[in-house]
């Protein structure tokens, strides 16, 4: 029986590819995608094998992924390490030193539960989507499984605490 961490990185990685290879008008039917899915999903679902069971997270997460995705990229947005706490932690510029997603919004997400937190967490990755950036698709894909309960805050706090050190240097 495989290891399920790798199932999860190896549909994560995998939806991720087939929306960057995607025309703009599928990656745009992916961020509107409701419930009932989009084709580029459910080609997903039947080439990786998602159960119906986990069609909703998956759903959730192809959809999270299309907002991260520009219409113009044509590569995924993968980035092996980079992962969501720190790249909410970054810096919205030099001049400017507050993370991009701020300390209160984290605690709001970190508390949430279930449908509560898939929502809250799709908000950050909407607001994230406007900076473009690139990101470990598998961490994000724990995170909307519920995998990765407190990694999210441990790499935020990780990088917000390495920001202030080059601050004070």
């Amino acid at each position: 029986m495989p290891d399920d961490t790798d199932e999860i990185a190896r549909r994560a990685r995998s939806i991720a590819a087939a929306l960057g290879a995607a025309d703009p008008g599928e990656k745009a039917e992916a961020r509107r995608m409701s419930e009932a899915g989009a084709p580029i999903f459910w080609r997903q679902v039947a080439r990786l094998g998602i159960a119906p069971h986990h069609e909703a997270a998956w759903l959730r997460f192809t959809r999270m992924v299309a907002l991260l995705t520009s219409a113009a990229t044509t590569a995924s947005i993968h980035e092996p390490g980079q992962r969501l706490g720190t790249v909410l932690a970054i810096n919205v510029s030099e001049q400017n030193r507050a993370p991009r997603y701020s300390e209160q919004r984290l605690a709001r997400l970190i508390a949430s539960r279930d449908e509560a937190r898939l929502e809250t967490l799709e908000r950050a990755i909407r607001m994230l989507a406007r900076h473009r950036p690139k990101i470990d698709v598998v961490d994000l894909a724990r995170a909307v499984l519920g995998r990765n309960e407190n990694r999210l805050a441990r790499d935020y706090y990780a990088q917000r605490d390495k920001t202030e050190e080059v601050a004070n240097a």
